[in-house]
């Protein structure tokens, strides 16, 4: 940073500290590339106040410690927070208490958060949505170059910056003006050294103070040059320093080099290592990294054997389970691997840090082959409950396949049963029905001989869950049924929220209020035990139902409440299955621009991914209303998707969209056929809203229909010819496309406020039907040309396409441009390519050229 540069951040760090003190606290998030000098403007932050500040540092371990930060701060603070930290794992209590000791004037450091767990994201979220109630400042850093598009933190970088108490600080590269500044005395070329270090001045200061003449082509050579002046003794120190990690604490590193004080005073003089509080730490990362690389393997190995041995036997508090598997599996202790990283594994769940669970899962599964077989599949049944809530659902599937087996191999026919009613769920969720049904019935074969057990109860709500997927919902709800019977038989209100659920998504179609009043007490029991995995598939349902029975306004309430909830919680499964979801309300809602950026986000999901489903028929319905072409490969997709799967229940759902599809292609053959497919299955499970609309498919394709009376109120009245009534009752519900279809079935001042509302919809394929029903009207004049709006706006590009367009001016890349906007590099491409058609060039540089050009886009 140039002077000026680093005393306008270190003035907007002391405004922000001023404003907190004075009872409205904020949150800085200072970012960077590594080497940048974040650290370094926070420590002359720092040394500029009197007040009370604790810092904690990410880890670079190879698991990430759950909550790793906050131990370091509850270490200097000690009192409740050391307490709760050292019992078992309560995040509300955990939560609570960070948020009383922000009511002290404080300052928290959070370093390094892109190396953070989820547990510590989940914290700053909930620290960063309530920080304008303290009077404290949190800074937390991390490394703008290091974040992917699926890295944890860009979620929590877009939540954050939402919040008005949260400001960011970039910290940039040294202009050459500035290295001249600091290069007075060095005698070669500033401009070369400029150059080659990119003005990192981490790299820049190692230069300059390494004595040598020249420029080193690597921070390596620079960092070595300065340890070269150590005594043995003190390189071997600072070797085991760099083994410890960023953070050293000195009876740690005495145990493990059994070395003098002065024999670290020597890496202290040199500038290697600083004193932080009770601890030392290397001044920057790449320095330890740089150490650590020179170190040969046999006495790497031989060091994290070493720290291995004195974590085992800390001075004071619990063993850190995390760190103890880090450092053995970094010495090839097997032993110790699988005595600490399934330990650790738990521990990370329990903090809901389930992917830090699932790599050391794996890490002890990797040397699990000599475990007694039930021990075995008991970490494999526990990894496959991991990568579900993660969505890895292949290896899910592969662990319970091998647990299977073990359970057999150990004589355990309860576990057995135990995990293929688990191992059903993930075939049917995949789209393997058939497998999923054989898969529960063995289980039904062990377990009931068996019974009364509690495995059986899981069989059952299985066997419930399948009916429902092939539509026998009275068997589905006979099934639910004897599950809750036997969970009140064991007094096991525990198991109820998945048997009140599953019975009430049988009850659905037979008794929507009862299956409603199941789900939300089902919700309501899963929250009380912070069963998080069952509550956010409770939302996932609720929010699915509320689309599929047309109650928008209650879906957008259980969507809001639901999205975070899953998405705090890292919840990947439940997330993916209501996105796509919220495509499709979005599209009912006409914020199309929304549902096409949502179920793109859905689709590009692996094929497993629950959400896809929903996604690729709001997208097919979306691209057919606009007159895209590809409407039809995307609903195909959609049907592949959902006879793989064999869940007939929603099939009326993509039946709809295709019907749809083919009566604006004007193939009403194609149409009546697609109505007819699931018309029965609808009317046998009294499905309102799928029988409302394929009969209104069949009506437009000039098939006699004959409406039962509780179908959809809107369709019914459309067929009846009370095109006002409809049109009324979808604008009642917030549906623009159908209240302006149900409008083009009316009078020649209904047909002009149908075509009004399908070219602000943009749905060319309607705005020519109701053109051609104007002409055949007689209309003596009939709006033509482009909205007002739209002349703002000649090119019809989104919003969204608007600021990709202005970012492609900054010649970004899809990853850059995605990191801007918080969004996924696949989804950027989607957009690309569409500015692209609608602007009519062939690369990003043309589009560019055009938007510089243009005058209507420069308004833009």
């Amino acid at each position: 940073m140039e002077i000026l540069e680093r005393e306008s951040a270190l003035a907007q760090l002391q405004t922000a500290w001023q404003t907190a003190v004075g009872g409205n606290g904020r949150f800085l998030l200072i970012s960077g590339e590594a080497g940048i000098g974040k650290t370094s403007l926070v420590e002359q932050f720092i040394r500029r106040q009197t007040t009370r500040v604790l810092w904690g540092a990410a880890d670079a371990l190879f698991t990430p410690r759950p909550l790793g930060p906050l131990h370091d701060m509850a270490a200097q603070l000690r009192g409740e927070l050391l307490a709760l930290l050292d019992g078992a794992p309560h995040r509300p209590a955990i939560y609570a208490a960070c948020l009383q000791a922000c009511q002290t004037p404080t300052i928290f450091v959070f370093e390094d958060i892109h190396w953070a767990d989820e547990a510590t994201l989940d914290l700053l979220k909930y620290l960063g949505r309530r920080i304008q109630q303290t009077c404290s400042l949190i800074i937390a850093t991390y490394r703008d170059d290091e974040l992917g598009a699926q890295h944890p933190l860009r979620l929590l970088l877009g939540d954050l910056v939402r919040y008005p108490g949260v400001e960011r600080v970039g910290v940039m590269p040294l202009s050459l003006t500035a290295v001249r500044q600091l290069a007075k005395n060095y005698r070669g070329d500033v401009t070369q050294l400029h150059r080659l270090t990119a003005g990192n001045p981490f790299f820049i200061n190692q230069v300059l103070t390494s004595g040598e003449q020249g420029i080193p082509p690597t921070v390596r050579e620079v960092v070595l040059a300065r340890v070269s002046r150590l005594s043995l003794t003190g390189r071997a120190v600072l070797n085991a320093a760099a083994v410890i990690g960023q953070r050293i604490e000195p009876w740690l590193l005495k145990a493990v080099t059994q070395a003098e004080a002065d024999a670290v005073e020597e890496s202290v003089e040199l500038g290697i290592l600083l004193v932080q509080g009770d601890q030392f730490v290397f001044r920057h990362e790449l320095a330890r990294q740089a150490i650590l690389n020179q170190i040969v393997p046999h006495q790497r190995t031989f060091l994290h054997q070493a720290i291995l041995d004195a974590l085992k036997l800390p001075p004071a508090g619990k063993k850190d389970l995390a760190r103890l598997a880090h450092h053995a599996e970094a010495a090839a202790d097997k032993e110790a691997i699988l005595a600490y990283a399934p330990a650790a594994a738990r521990q990370a769940e329990a903090a809901r840090a389930h992917r830090a669970a699932v790599l050391l899962y794996e890490l002890a599964l990797q040397h699990a082959d000599n475990l007694p077989a039930a021990e075995r599949a008991q970490l494999l049944d526990e990894f496959a409950v991991e990568c579900d809530i993660v969505d890895r659902r292949p290896d899910a599937i592969a662990a319970r396949e091998q647990a299977i087996a073990l359970w057999e191999e150990a004589g355990l026919p309860l576990k057995k049963g135990r995990s293929l009613t688990s191992l059903a769920l993930l075939l049917q969720i995949t789209g393997r029905q058939r497998e999923a049904e054989a898969t529960n019935w063995a289980a039904l074969e062990i377990l009931e001989p068996l019974a009364p057990n509690l495995e059986l109860i899981h069989a059952y709500n299985m066997e419930a869950w399948l009916s429902l997927g092939s539509g026998d919902s009275p068997r589905g709800v006979a099934m639910a049924e004897k599950g809750i019977t036997i969970a009140q038989y064991f007094e096991d209100e525990e198991e109820l929220p998945r048997l009140l659920e599953i019975a009430g998504l049988c009850w659905l179609y037979l008794d929507h209020q009862k299956g409603s009043d199941y789900l939300e007490q089902s919700l309501m029991l899963a929250q009380k035990y912070d069963h998080a995995v069952r509550a956010g598939n409770v939302f996932a349902n609720l929010a699915s139902i509320y689309v599929d029975f047309h109650q928008f306004r209650r879906a957008e309430q259980t969507f809001a409440e639901g999205l975070p909830y899953a998405q705090e919680r890292h919840l990947d499964s439940v997330r993916a299955y209501m996105d796509g979801w919220h495509a499709l309300l979005k599209l009912y809602l006409g914020d199309w621009a929304a549902a096409e950026e949502i179920g793109r986000e859905a689709a590009g999901r692996p094929s497993t991914s629950p959400g896809r489903g929903p996604a690729l028929t709001a997208l097919g319905r979306l691209f057919t209303r606009r007159g895209d072409p590809q409407a039809r490969a995307v609903l195909d997709e959609a049907l592949d998707a959902l006879l793989k799967q064999g869940f007939r229940q929603r099939e009326g759902m993509l039946r709809t969209a295709r019907a749809e599809a083919a009566w604006l292609a004007g193939d009403v053959q194609q149409t009546v056929a697609e109505a007819r497919e699931v018309f029965e299955l609808a009317l046998t499970h009294r499905q309102e809203w799928y029988v409302g609309e394929l009969a209104f498919w069949l009506w437009r394709a000039g098939e006699a229909v004959v409406l039962p009376a509780w179908a959809a109120e809107p369709f019914a009245l459309q067929i009846a010819g009370e095109w006002r009534g409809a049109a009324a009752a979808w604008e009642a519900m917030g549906c623009p496309y159908e209240q302006a279809r149900a409008l083009a079935d009316g009078d020649a001042e209904a047909l002009l406020a149908a075509l009004a509302i399908f070219e602000q919809l943009e749905a060319r394929p309607m705005i020519e039907v109701v053109r051609q029903r104007l002409r055949e009207a007689g209309a003596s004049a009939i709006p033509r040309g482009p909205r007002a709006t739209t002349k703002e706006n000649p090119f019809q590009l989104t919003n969204r396409q608007v600021q990709i367009l202005a970012l492609l001016t900054e010649a970004l890349t899809n990853a850059e441009i995605a990191a801007r906007l918080h969004i996924s590099p696949k989804t950027v491409d989607h957009h690309v390519s569409a500015v692209l058609g609608k602007l009519n060039v062939s690369s990003r540089e043309e589009a560019a050229v055009l938007a510089r050009t243009s005058p209507e886009l420069r308004q833009k």
